[in-house]
């Protein structure tokens, strides 16, 4: 597995032209609860455009001229925080590096903002990779959360 820091990509704003192709990455019944606690595998046909609204900033990760990861950045500012969500690498390029680049480039967007204090992310304990992609990046466990059985780390801003 290469390192994040050798990956070079860039993060560039969803546009729902990237539904399909982001929902596409949704590759089997695990994926599809690792990411939204999905059931009743294959996703729907609107499920990435149903994750866009208001508070919430979609990106797409490019390398190579190419989409390769999907990530979100939901506001959380009675916490003085954004949330990392939704976090999908293209099943043909995962265990690249590229789950870990989309954290850290999605860490520094929230991380940049005045009213940022901290950014977290919550997974699910049976997901072991979202789990370690988040570690790799810098990001501590400090709790369980009270919503669907999972984890919560955070990265503070310095």
């Amino acid at each position: 597995m290469s390192e994040p820091t050798q990956v070079k990509a860039d993060l560039i704003p969803y546009t729902d032209e990237y539904a399909d192709m982001v929902r596409g990455w949704i590759d089997s019944e695990e994926t599809y609860q690792f990411v939204c606690r999905g059931k009743n595998f294959p996703p729907p046909d609107e499920l990435v455009k149903s994750w866009q609204r208001e508070g919430i900033a979609s990106f797409l990760l490019f390398a190579d001229r190419k989409p390769v990861a999907y990530g979100e950045l939901w506001n959380r500012p009675k916490e003085l925080a954004v949330e990392i969500a939704h976090v999908l690498v293209n099943p043909y390029s995962r265990s690249q590096g590229l789950g870990t680049k989309m954290v850290n480039l999605l860490y520094a967007r929230g991380a940049a903002r005045p009213d940022v204090a901290k950014v977290l992310a919550n997974v699910y304990n049976e997901n072991e990779f979202g789990l370690a992609c988040l570690l790799k990046a810098g990001f501590e466990l400090v709790s369980t959360t009270n919503f669907g059985g999972g984890l919560r780390v955070v990265k503070m801003v310095r």
